[in-house]
């Protein structure tokens, strides 16, 4: 089961007066989420404020009217800190946090006709766009499953390691785990968490973090070893969601970093193996010099 990291089943937020689709949407959902249906923005940004959410599904407009484009980017920050405006630095992100970017998937009618509220929310980048007529349920599950894979993946990595991270590289490892499946350069990385890249690359030297491709590395492996504990999938599929370039390339990084292979790592527990040789990876950081990680694409 997905979920079964988390305490209660996360909050979908649908602002839609396609009723018909909305109750597909929750039928196809089940047990694993709760759909919050809102007629308009003002409801939604109570149930946003309210829940914890695992993703958003609107409709350009609301019943009253209003377009809903502005809800986006409260749903993908929802939980984090409130921008003071200020330039961003290390310490600020490292009290707000960073969180994985919460799916929002548009939900657009045919023979509606466009409008401004229609480019807006199509500006504002929904990570599918759905036509009512033709709702597919397969998208919108598949969009918010792998939006809870990733928050139960960090979740539980977080438990078990968070507490022998430095506190001043909390911010990147947890983005790192966050966008394990995403091959982020460091611009990437520097651009996800609101600074400049030189203020990143100083702040992580400082605390012995020489080599960010090695900690996105490093997070692929976990991410790699928590899917073979936590499901049936083979090791193809796993490689292909995790972004690896093919299943050889993330055999070979499992023999390389984790002195093992795919199938023995499942076999005994998977995750436990990869917690201690991160651990170990991490204890090294601070005895010159810093251990080197190529990429494993």
């Amino acid at each position: 089961m997905l979920a079964h990291h988390l305490s209660a089943p996360p909050t979908v937020v649908v602002v839609s007066t396609a009723f018909d689709a909305v109750e597909r949407i929750r039928r196809a959902l089940g047990d694993e989420f709760v759909l919050a249906r809102c007629a308009t923005v003002a409801q939604a940004r109570r149930a946003i404020s309210e829940g914890r959410i695992a993703g958003a599904l609107f409709e350009p407009r609301d019943s009253l009217g209003a377009a809903t484009a502005a809800l986006v980017r409260e749903v993908r920050q929802s939980g984090a800190a409130p921008d003071s405006g200020q330039p961003a630095t290390f310490a600020r992100v490292s009290r707000s946090g960073v969180r994985d970017s919460i799916p929002v998937l548009a939900l657009m009618r045919r023979a509606s006709p466009w409008c401004a509220a229609t480019v807006a929310l199509l500006e504002s980048h929904p990570d599918q766009v759905l036509l009512v007529e033709e709702l597919d349920l397969a998208c919108a599950i598949r969009a918010l499953s792998t939006r809870l894979r990733r928050a139960e993946f960090v979740c539980a990595v977080w438990g078990e390691l968070g507490a022998d991270v430095p506190e001043g590289l909390w911010p990147l490892v947890r983005l790192a785990l966050a966008r394990a499946s995403e091959p982020l350069s460091v611009q990437g990385i520097a651009d996800a968490m609101g600074l400049h890249r030189k203020t990143l690359w100083s702040h992580c030297r400082r605390h012995g973090m020489g080599n960010m491709q090695a900690l996105m590395t490093w997070c692929r492996l976990l991410a790699a070893a928590h899917a073979l504990r936590a499901c049936t999938r083979p090791v193809d599929a796993i490689a292909a969601e995790l972004a690896f370039a093919s299943p050889t390339a993330l055999r070979n990084a499992v023999r390389r970093h984790l002195r093992t292979t795919p199938s023995a790592l499942r076999a005994a527990g998977g995750d436990r193996v990869a917690y201690e040789e991160f651990r170990a990876w991490l204890r090294r950081l601070q005895s010159p010099p810093d251990e080197t990680l190529g990429d494993v694409a």
